[in-house]
C-alpha cells in the first residue's frame, strides 16, 4: 500500500484492510511476536517480493546487535537486552527471539542476503523523555494482550498450514485491525512509538518490507510524525535464552504459550507434517505421564489423536492446532477434570509442550553487558573483580552510607540473583540482636562469571536484573493455575527490601493483601512483619532507596499483619517447636498497636498452652510494656518450676518451660531480675533434687547462644560472688580456714545435715556447660556425661562468646553407648537414661536407642516417635532389633488408651433409646424428656424423672464408615501415633468400618492394616509437604453411603496447595451428607500448633474443627453418630 494514499482511506474495516494489503511503495506485514505462521509467511513474502530493505519493529538503538542475531552460530532462543542505565528498571527493553519469531526470521533472511535492515521502533534511550512528558509506565497497555492469543490462534495459526503468504498476511492484519478498532484510546507511550515509526517510514527506500505488530499497521498510515529530541546512550547485550523462560508461565515479559509446540509447528509445511507432530506430542505426553506415575497408554494416545482430528474437522480447519491438542488431552487423558488427575496431566503437558530447548551464542560474542557492568562496579568499590585476583576482606557498614552502602547493595543484589561471590560472611550480634555491620570475604571466580551470564538476560545492571527476576517470580504466580504461594511472596518482599527494588515491592505487597493474608500462618506473619517494620523503621539499609509511598505501603501492610499475628497466636498455643517460642518473642515488639489484643492472647497461652509456649508467654508478658503481670510473682512462679522435677513428666515440663522462657526473652534474660528466683532456687536445692533437675536445666540453657550464657555468668558473679586471684592472703590464715572447713564438714555429716556437696558456682557451671576445667570429681563426671549430649566446642556464629561456654550441638562422641549409659545410671539414676538417650537419638545418635531394653523402658509417645524416625537412619538389621521395643511401647500405649476410651465408646452406634428398663440409663435423653416435670426443692429447681429413657442394644444396624484421614507431614508426628492407635481401637467396634488414609503431597491407603497399630505405624512414612485437598478428594472416593459416613481429618492445616480447592472439596462432602470432623491435633492434652486462618476457612466450609485428645475425639464421634 502506498503511504501517499492514506488520506483517501474510509473508516470502513473492510476498506481499511484492503488498503493495507494493496500493493504500494511499501508492503506492510502485520505480525504477532512468536507467531510460527508469520515466521514462515514473511520469508515466503520476502523471497517473492525481493525488497530493497526490511524494516522491523525493534528499537532503533538495537541495530548493533543485528549481526549477532543472523550469525550462523547463533542458536535460538536468544534475547537482546537494551538499557538506559540512568533510568533504572524503567529504562530497559527486553526482546526474546525464537526460530518461530517473525522478526528473527526476517532479520536472518535479510542479513544473509545483504538486504539493509532498519529498526524503526522508538529508541529505548528516548523513554525518559516520554516519561517526562507525563506518561507513567503504569498506564502503558501491553499491545500483545490486545491482540489476544485465542483470536490469533483461531484466525491465523490454525488456518496457516497450506495457505499462501498473502492469506496469512491478510488474516494477521485483520486480527490486528479488529483489536485496534475495538480499543477506544491508545496510551501515550504507544502513540509516541507509532509517531516515531511513521517518521522513520519517510527515510525508507521504495519497496521496503515493513514487519511490525499487526496492531500498529493502521496506526502507521496516518498521524503526526515525531522523532525524539534527546536520546540517552544505552547499553545492549545479547544473551542465551530458553523455552522455559520464553513460556508465559515463567513470568517473564514477551512470553508465548507452549514454545515447543510453536517450534514444531514452525517446522511443518504440510497437513501431514502437523498430523505427525500432533501424534508425537500426544505420545510424549503419555510417556511423561507414565514416568510421573499417571496411567496413560496407547489407547488414550489413539483416542486423543482421533479427538483432535474430529475437532479440527468440526471447526473446518486444515490441521489440528494447539487448542485442539490441548482439548483432546484434557478430555481423554484427564477426563475433563482440572483437579486431581487433571493436575498430573497438566504437569505432563507443560513439560512436553514447553520443552527444554536452550539457545547458544557464537564463541566470539560480546561479554554480556551485565557482567561487564558488574565487574566495573566491583573494581570501583574496591572488591574482587577478576578471576585470578586475590580474595578481598572487607568490613561493611551499610548504614554509614557512601561506598560502604554501595558495597552492601551490590552484595545483596548478587545474593538475590544467586551469583556465587561471597566466600565467608560474619555477622556480629549485640545482646542477641544482629549488628549493623558485618565482615565479608569475596572473590571473583569462574563460577561468578557463569552466574552473571546465567542472569544476563534480565538486564544490563544488577538493579535491572533484580527487578526483572523478582518481577518474573510474581508474574509466574499470576500465570499459574494454583493459588499464590505465600513463601514466594515473602521471598520477593524480603529480596526487594534488601535490594531497594521499590516497584517490585509495591506489586508484592498488593499480592500479599489480595491473595496471601487470609492463609498466612504465625511464623510467616512474624517474618513478614519484621521485614516490613524494618523498612518503615529504617532498619533495612536499602530502605533509603524506596519512595515515601512505598514506605507507607510497607507500614500499612505491617499493621494488617499485626491482626494476623494476634489471630494465629491461638494456633501455636500448643506448639512444641522452639522456633515458635522465638517468634513469639519477636512478635510482641513488632505490633505495638495491638498491645491489648496480644496481651489477652498471651495470657490465654500462659494459662492453657503447651509447657514450651507457657514459658514463652511468661517471657513476653514480662517484656510487654504496661503488662498486668507482676514481675515478683512471675519470678516466684518461674522459680517454682525447678521445684517440680521429681518425675519424667515434670522434668520434661521444666525443660520445655525454661526453653520457652529463655528463647522468647531474646537475650534479655541474662541480667533480668526475674532470674534471681531461679538463682536462689538452684542454690537452695538439696543435692539429690539438684541432680534430678540438672539434665533438663542443662538441656534448656543449651538452646540459647554461648554469648548469652557467658553474660549470665557475669551476672551470677555479682549475685553469688567469685574469688579474686588478685588478693594476697596470709598462708597461715588460709590453712586455718581450710582446717575449720574440714572440721565443720565432719560435724555436719555426723548430724546428717551435710546435704550440699555442690557449691552454687559449681551448679551453674554444670547447668550452663561453662568452665569445665574448674570442675572436679563427681561434678566433672556429670559435665562429661552431659557434654556427650549437649557439648560441642563448635564455632561461635555471633562472634561475641569468649570461650567460657561450650556451644550447643552434637559434637564427636567421647564415650561408648554402654559406658555412657553406665555413667548416666550412676550419676543421675535409671529413669534418666531413656530421657537422655531419646534426646540423643533426635540429635543424630540413633545407636543409643538400640541399647534400650524393651522390658525396662517407660512407654511414651515421645520415645515412640523418636524410634519410628530411625526407620530411615538405620540399616534393616538394626531396625529388626528395635521391633520388640516398638511393639512393647505400642502395646502399652494402646492398652492405656483403650481403657480411657472404653467408657466413651461403650454403646456408640450399638444402642438405641427406649422406655423399657435396662441396665443403662440415657441421662441426656431423660433430662430432655422430663423438662416439664420441674419442681422446687429447698429453693432449687429439680427435674423429676417421671419418664426415664434407657439405652437398649441394637442388633441389626447399617455400619458406620469412619474414614480417618491423617496428615503425615513432618510436623504431625505425635498426632500420627495417636491417630493410628485410636483408629485401631475404633476398628474394634463391631458396627464401625474404619478406613485409614495418610497423605502429605501423595496419598496412601493403609486401611488393610488399621486393626494392627504396630503394623500401621511401621508403614507410615512421616515427612514432606502437605496437600490436604488431595487427601480429602481421595477420601471422597471411599464414600458409598454419605449419611452413614464420618470423615475425621487430622492435620495442622498448613496447606501447601490451593485453599480454595480444599474448601471446595470439604463443602462438596458436607453437602452430600458426610459428617466432617477436623482435628488440629490429636494428643493426650488436646493442644496443637495449626494455621488458624485456614482452619477457620475449613470450618466455614462445613467441617467442625478443634484441637482434641483421643477421648475428646471419641466423644465427638459419639455425638455425631447419635
Amino acid at each position: 500500500m502506498s503511504t501517499d494514499t492514506h488520506d483517501q482511506i474510509n473508516i470502513d474495516p473492510e476498506t481499511l484492510l484492503d488498503a493495507l494489503v494493496s500493493p504500494g511503495s511499501h508492503t506492510f506485514f502485520g505480525i504477532r511476536h512468536h507467531s510460527p505462521a508469520c515466521a514462515r509467511a514473511v520469508i515466503q513474502a520476502a523471497e517473492e517480493l525481493r525488497p530493497a530493505a526490511v524494516a522491523v519493529e525493534m528499537p532503533a538503538d538495537m541495530a548493533d546487535m543485528l549481526p549477532w542475531l543472523w550469525h550462523t552460530e547463533t542458536i535460538a532462543p536468544v534475547a537482546v537486552a537494551v538499557s538506559d542505565k540512568d533510568a533504572g528498571p524503567r529504562g530497559m527493553g527486553f526482546y526474546p527471539f525464537a526460530d518461530f519469531s517473525p522478526e528473527l526470521a526476517i532479520i536472518r533472511w535479510a542479513g544473509r542476503n545483504n538486504i539493509p535492515i532498519h529498526c524503526i521502533d522508538l529508541p529505548v534511550g528516548a523513554r525518559a523523555e516520554i516519561d517526562e512528558d507525563g506518561d507513567s509506565s503504569d498506564d502503558v497497555v501491553d499491545v500483545s494482550e490486545l491482540v489476544g492469543q485465542e483470536a490469533w490462534d483461531t484466525k491465523v495459526e490454525s488456518r496457516s498450514i497450506g495457505a499462501s503468504w498473502q492469506q496469512v498476511q491478510k488474516a494477521a492484519l485483520a486480527v490486528g485491525l479488529g483489536a485496534r478498532l475495538a480499543q477506544p484510546t491508545i496510551d501515550t507511550y504507544t502513540q509516541a512509538r507509532e509517531a516515531h515509526m511513521r517518521a522513520c517510514l519517510d527515510d525508507l527506500p521504495e519497496n521496503t518490507l515493513i514487519v511490525v505488530g499487526s496492531f500498529h499497521c493502521q496506526g502507521l498510515v496516518t498521524g503526526e510524525k515525531v522523532k525524539p529530541k534527546n536520546i540517552n546512550p544505552v547499553v545492549t547485550s545479547i544473551v542465551r535464552y530458553s523455552f522455559e523462560q520464553l513460556d508465559y508461565r515463567s513470568g517473564y515479559a514477551s512470553g508465548i504459550r507452549d514454545p515447543q509446540w510453536q517450534q514444531g509447528i514452525w517446522e511443518c509445511s504440510t497437513v501431514a507434517d502437523v498430523d505427525a507432530l500432533t501424534k508425537a506430542m500426544i505420545t510424549d505426553v503419555a510417556r511423561t505421564c507414565r514416568t510421573d506415575g499417571e496411567p496413560a497408554g496407547t489407547g488414550e494416545v489413539a483416542e486423543a489423536c482421533r479427538f483432535a482430528g474430529d475437532l479440527c474437522r468440526i471447526r473446518h480447519l486444515p490441521a489440528s492446532g494447539r487448542r485442539e491438542v490441548i482439548e483432546a488431552l484434557t478430555s481423554v487423558f484427564a477426563h475433563g477434570n482440572v483437579t486431581g488427575r487433571g493436575r498430573g496431566i497438566a504437569r505432563a503437558m507443560q513439560k512436553v509442550l514447553v520443552g527444554e530447548r536452550h539457545g547458544d551464542l557464537p564463541a566470539d560474542a560480546p561479554i554480556p553487558a551485565l557482567e561487564a557492568h558488574t565487574r566495573a562496579e566491583m573494581e570501583r568499590l574496591g572488591l574482587s573483580a577478576k578471576e585470578r585476583q586475590r580474595a578481598v576482606n572487607r568490613r561493611i557498614e551499610p548504614f554509614k552510607g557512601g561506598k560502604d552502602f554501595e558495597r552492601h547493595l551490590l552484595l545483596m543484589r548478587l545474593n538475590v540473583l544467586d551469583v556465587d561471590y561471597v566466600r565467608d560472611k560474619t555477622n556480629g550480634t549485640n545482646r542477641g540482636l544482629e549488628a549493623r555491620s558485618y565482615t565479608v570475604e569475596c572473590a571473583f571466580t569462574a563460577t561468578t562469571a557463569a552466574g552473571l551470564a546465567a542472569v544476563a538476560y534480565a538486564g544490563v545492571t544488577l538493579e535491572q536484573a533484580v527487578s526483572t527476576i523478582l518481577g518474573a517470580k510474581l508474574g509466574a504466580l499470576s500465570a499459574g493455575d494454583d493459588e499464590v504461594n505465600p513463601q514466594v511472596v515473602l521471598e520477593v518482599i524480603g529480596a526487594a527490601s534488601q535490594t531497594g527494588a521499590g516497584e517490585v515491592l509495591e506489586r508484592a505487597l498488593q499480592v500479599m493483601e489480595t491473595d496471601v493474608l487470609h492463609r498466612l500462618g504465625f511464623g510467616d506473619a512474624v517474618t513478614a512483619t519484621e521485614l516490613l517494620t524494618g523498612i518503615a523503621g529504617d532498619r533495612e539499609p536499602a530502605a533509603r532507596l524506596l519512595t515515601d509511598k512505598q514506605r507507607d505501603l510497607a507500614n500499612a501492610m505491617a499493621e494488617k499483619l499485626g491482626a494476623v499475628i494476634v489471630r494465629e497466636i491461638r494456633g501455636i498455643a500448643g506448639s512444641t517447636e522452639v522456633e515458635h517460642a522465638r517468634q513469639l518473642g519477636q512478635a510482641a515488639g513488632l505490633i505495638s498497636s495491638y498491645l491489648v489484643s496480644i496481651t489477652a492472647a498471651l495470657q490465654r497461652v500462659r494459662e492453657s498452652g503447651s509447657p514450651l509456649m507457657q514459658g514463652a508467654a511468661y517471657a513476653v508478658l514480662d517484656a510487654v510494656q504496661d503488662s498486668p503481670s507482676d514481675p515478683q510473682q512471675t519470678a516466684e512462679f518461674i522459680g517454682s518450676w525447678i521445684d517440680q522435677s521429681s518425675t519424667p513428666e515434670t522434668r520434661h515440663n521444666l525443660q520445655q518451660r525454661m526453653v520457652g522462657y529463655l528463647c522468647a526473652s531474646r537475650g534479655v534474660w541474662c541480667d533480668s531480675p526475674i532470674m534471681d528466683s531461679i538463682i536462689d532456687r538452684v542454690a537452695a536445692l538439696p543435692d539429690d533434687h539438684f541432680v534430678q533437675s540438672l539434665p533438663p536445666l542443662r538441656g534448656a540453657f543449651d538452646t540459647v547462644p554461648a554469648a548469652e550464657r557467658e553474660r549470665f555468668l557475669d551476672y551470677l558473679a555479682e549475685k553469688i560472688g567469685r574469688i579474686s586471684t588478685a588478693l594476697t592472703v596470709d598462708p597461715a590464715l588460709l590453712a586455718a580456714n581450710a582446717t575449720a572447713d574440714v572440721e565443720a564438714r565432719r560435724r555436719l555429716e555426723a548430724l546428717g545435715l551435710a546435704d550440699v556437696s555442690f557449691t552454687p558456682a559449681m551448679r551453674w557451671r554444670l547447668i550452663l556447660g561453662a568452665e569445665p576445667e574448674k570442675l572436679q570429681g563427681k561434678a566433672k563426671r556429670m559435665a562429661s556425661a552431659l557434654d556427650e549430649l549437649y557439648g560441642d566446642p563448635g564455632s561461635d556464629q555471633t562472634g561475641e562468646a569468649d570461650g567460657r561456654v561450650r556451644g550447643a550441638g552434637s559434637g564427636p562422641s567421647q564415650l561408648g553407648v554402654r559406658n555412657w549409659a553406665d555413667e548416666i545410671q550412676a550419676l543421675f539414676g535409671d529413669d534418666h537414661i531413656q530421657e537422655i538417650f531419646g534426646q540423643a537419638a533426635e540429635k543424630g545418635r540413633p545407636d543409643v536407642i538400640t541399647s534400650l531394653n524393651a522390658d525396662d523402658v517407660r512407654p511414651s509417645v515421645e520415645l515412640l516417635t523418636t524410634v519410628l524416625n530411625l526407620k530411615g537412619a538405620l540399616p534393616e538389621s538394626r531396625l529388626r532389633q528395635l521391633r520388640p521395643l516398638v511393639a512393647k511401647i505400642v502395646e502399652e500405649l494402646s492398652r492405656v488408651l483403650a481403657q480411657q476410651l472404653a467408657p466413651v465408646l461403650a454403646g456408640i452406634a450399638q444402642a438405641k433409646p427406649t422406655r423399657r428398663r435396662t441396665a443403662r440409663i440415657d441421662l441426656p435423653a431423660t433430662i430432655r424428656r422430663n423438662m416439664k416435670n420441674v419442681v422446687s426443692h429447698e429453693g432449687r429447681a429439680q427435674i423429676v424423672p417421671v419418664t426415664p429413657i434407657f439405652r437398649a442394644p441394637e442388633r441389626h444396624v447399617s455400619p458406620w464408615h469412619i474414614i480417618v484421614l491423617v496428615d503425615v507431614s513432618g510436623s504431625m508426628e505425635p498426632s500420627t501415633v495417636y491417630a493410628a492407635i485410636t483408629a485401631a481401637i475404633l476398628a474394634g467396634v463391631d458396627t464401625f468400618k474404619v478406613s485409614f488414609i495418610t497423605f502429605d503431597t501423595s496419598v496412601i491407603d493403609l486401611s488393610d492394616s488399621v486393626e494392627d497399630p504396630l503394623e500401621l505405624l511401621l508403614e507410615i512414612k512421616v515427612g514432606g509437604g502437605t496437600n490436604i485437598a488431595q487427601g480429602v478428594r481421595f477420601a471422597a472416593t471411599k464414600v458409598t453411603n454419605p449419611s452413614k459416613t464420618v470423615v475425621v481429618l487430622i492435620s495442622d492445616f498448613e496447606e501447601w496447595g490451593s485453599v480454595n480447592n480444599l474448601t471446595t472439596a470439604i463443602r462438596n462432602l458436607a453437602d452430600s451428607g458426610v459428617k466432617l470432623i477436623g482435628c488440629a491435633a490429636l494428643d493426650d492434652e488436646g493442644k496443637a500448633a495449626y494455621n488458624v486462618g485456614i482452619a477457620e476457612s475449613v470450618a466455614a466450609a462445613g467441617m467442625r474443627v478443634a484441637s482434641v485428645s483421643p477421648m475428646q475425639l471419641a466423644r465427638w464421634v459419639g455425638e455425631v453418630l447419635q
